[in-house]
């Protein structure tokens, strides 16, 4: 136990004010005693305090945790059991609670200043925490128990706190308010929108359309550069059913082509093709690396439970998880949840945008957003009848009064309709289904689910498989990739899909399934799922290791989940070698020996992987600009990376002035490569390695001192 003197110091260490040495000279010690009391004074932080404890829950609670430290949750009654959870996180997690809280309802810059400005005006756009507080009331009771039963636990561990508020208060200078169910819920819609609001997949189009032009070039930056396989396979649903929308737009497939590795996978196998002889199921969510980690893991026992899984921070709820009887896991459906409206306005109607054949005045909303170290931001959102203006949420070049370069077509606004701002209570649906015994009984809990559209895979105790889509996909009267013209009836919500109507599998022949944010059904599907999907390498890769593994186990699962191997690659390497014909420089060669001898696997020792896609990058860089301005090239560049791997074959579409032309720029972009791996490693091709170029690096948000980030 320090003493009270070793503690101001070790405090001092962390926050930085004076260097450590002075510190230790002042002391009388060395520097290294310093380290060690920062280090006994974040382990002292750290403990739990007493076995027991006097709190509100009505029976009684118990809090359990195994050698990984995993809260396992014990009650006999649902508010008991959910005053745990909340007690557990708090306990774990309580200044992660407040960042989130804070970054949902747009608070962060009062204690981080300006950097998180831009995080603060997000959320006060789209309305976090308004919209928040209308959904609270409407809760059912069982929902609204278990967000006020877990707002009070957090809040009882703010009551107790044996040794005090976790360190990142100290280091920040503030203290925590007391916990709200509105803060639940608003963590739970900034996480929403991280997920489903992605405005760059709206703009991107529009800015694609100014750089290139429509036609044969535009279609080619959207098309994937490998066959395109579906979670709900061709032949599993009826095409024609009746339709109560009286007919919309058929199904279109668009693809953001996104580089490999990128995304989240799940998948579930009958019994019949598993050692045990019992359906097994495997789901791999790709969120952010953070510290602290965007999960929160626990086991929920008792009061009609009997789940384990994963929580999003704050919230009370299981979003992947299993019980005796079933598991269920996610992947992000990527079905299109949010539009941007084009809204016209004139001068002479100040403040007032074009709808329904009248000049209407827009509502105003004034927030004050405070800044440490600054002066308060003032911030004027407007709304029309779709939601907020968004214009400052883009880029400058993706806003209507700069895309078309003065073209007349009016001045114009950008407002926001997104399926997350609508009531609705995904939380009861978490409940409901960590209760559910079957897969029926698990796609019956998820009814009600509106945001975010997520991939479904269930497996449950009696060998039965399912796949459902989840959320409510907008019927649109056309398809448009890009903005919609809020005067357009097209372009107007008309309801959503029923949920029978949206894709859903069980128990198919082949005895599998599979998504992996690849399409969710063929083009002939009855109802429009229009999306940008990422369909290369991740989808068809699980299936064929799927199909061609029999019988399955952990063991499987687990070499399915770490495979590295990279069909792009093999798909582009062949071309690349022979576009690079002859090398003439010991570099050069060095280098094509090693792509000459790669099994395209992305290993952390591999210099071909590193060289490879360190090639890719430069050369897809290389594409993007050779038809997209400077001022346009940066904001698209994510885009369009089915083009490039084509583009390695053959000239698609006449990207390139000819061969000629093509054939240089990668030449080019193999040269850059290289030097940027010289650079940034040495001229020792054996270092340039997958893994020194990929090292994960998250920071914590609150750490801002050298000896912070050491720890």
């Amino acid at each position: 136990m320090l003493a009270t003197e070793q503690r101001r110091i070790a405090l001092a260490a962390l926050t930085g004010p004076r260097l450590l040495d002075a510190l230790a000279t002042d002391a009388g010690v060395t520097p290294d005693v310093v380290k060690e009391w920062v280090r006994t004074y974040l382990r002292e932080k750290a403990d739990l305090g007493p076995g027991e404890v006097r709190t509100r829950v009505r029976k009684g609670a118990e809090i359990i945790r195994d050698r990984r430290g995993v809260p396992h949750l014990f009650a006999d009654e649902p508010y008991d059991l959910f005053y745990a959870f909340g007690y557990a996180q708090a306990q774990d997690r309580l200044w992660q609670l407040d960042y989130l809280r804070r970054m949902a309802h747009g608070r962060l810059a009062e204690v981080y200043g300006p950097a998180m400005l831009e995080s603060d005006i997000l959320a006060r756009t789209i309305r976090i925490t308004r919209v928040s507080e209308e959904i609270l009331p409407r809760l059912g009771a069982e929902s609204s128990l278990a967000f006020d039963a877990f707002a009070d636990g957090v809040n009882g561990w703010l009551a107790q706190l044996p040794v005090g508020l976790p360190v990142e208060f100290a280091m920040l200078g503030y203290e925590p308010e007391p916990w709200r169910p509105v803060d639940s819920i608003a963590v739970q819609r900034r996480w929403w929108w991280y997920l489903t609001g992605r405005l760059h997949v709206l703009y991107t189009p529009e800015l694609v359309r100014t750089g290139i032009g429509e036609g044969a070039r535009y279609d080619a930056f959207y098309t994937p550069d490998a066959p395109v396989t579906y979670i709900v396979p061709p032949g599993a649903y009826d095409p024609t059913p009746a339709r109560p929308d009286g007919g919309v737009a058929a199904l279109c497939d668009a693809f953001g082509g996104a580089p490999d590795a990128v995304g989240s996978n799940n998948w579930a196998v009958a019994g019949a093709l598993t050692a045990s002889h019992t359906a097994m199921l495997a789901s791999d969510p790709h969120v952010y690396y953070t510290i602290p980690p965007e999960w929160y893991e626990a086991h929920l026992h008792g009061a009609g439970y009997d789940a384990v899984g994963l929580a999003y921070p704050a919230t009370p709820g299981l979003v992947i998880g299993r019980t005796p009887d079933i598991a269920w896991g996610i992947t992000n459906n990527i079905c299109l949840q949010r539009d941007l409206y084009l809204e016209r306005t004139d001068a002479a109607h100040p403040d007032a945008y074009w709808h329904d054949g009248a000049w209407v005045t827009m509502t105003t909303v004034n927030e004050q957003i405070a800044v440490q170290g600054g002066r308060p931001h003032h911030l004027t959102v407007r709304f029309t009848a779709r939601g907020p203006v968004v214009d400052h949420l883009v880029p400058p070049e993706a806003r209507p009064t700069q895309l078309w370069r003065g073209e007349v077509r009016g001045e114009q606004l950008l407002a926001l309709r997104w399926v997350g701002a609508e009531m609705s209570d995904e939380t009861q649906c978490m409940l409901d289904l960590a209760r559910a015994t079957t897969v029926d009984e698990a796609r019956a809990s998820l009814h009600d689910w509106r945001c975010p559209t997520w991939n479904l895979g269930l497996a449950d105790s009696t060998g039965k498989i399912g796949y459902q889509c989840v959320g409510a996909l907008p019927l649109r009267g056309r398809h448009a990739l890009g903005y919609r013209v809020g005067e357009e009836p097209l372009d107007a919500w008309r309801g959503y899909i029923p949920f029978d109507g949206l894709p859903a599998l069980d128990d198919p022949p082949r005895g599998w399934i599979a998504s992996a944010n690849n399409p969710t059904a063929p083009p002939d599907f009855p109802y429009p799922l229009g999306g940008t999907w990422t369909p290369e390498d991740r989808a068809p890769r699980i299936e064929r290791l799927l199909a061609a593994t029999n019988p399955h186990s952990l063991e499987t699962f687990r070499a399915l989940q770490t495979d590295v191997y990279s069909g792009r690659a093999a798909r582009g390497l062949p071309a690349l070698l022979a576009a690079l014909g002859t090398v003439t420089t010991a570099r050069d060669a060095a280098a094509v020996a090693a792509l000459r001898n790669w099994d395209c696997r992305l290993t952390t020792e591999s210099a071909a992987a590193a060289i490879y896609y360190v090639f890719f990058w430069r050369w897809h860089h290389r594409v993007v600009t050779e038809r997209c301005t400077p001022d346009f090239a940066p904001l698209v560049v994510d885009s369009g990376w089915g083009l490039s791997s084509r583009l390695l074959h053959e000239n698609t579409a006449d990207w390139f002035a000819d061969d000629g032309a093509r054939l240089a720029a990668i030449h080019a972009a193999f040269a850059e490569a290289l030097d940027w791996l010289t650079e940034r490693l040495g001229p020792d091709l054996v270092v340039w390695q997958w893994g020194a170029i990929h090292q994960l690096g998250v920071r914590h948000p609150a750490a801002r001192t050298p000896l912070q980030h050491a720890l």
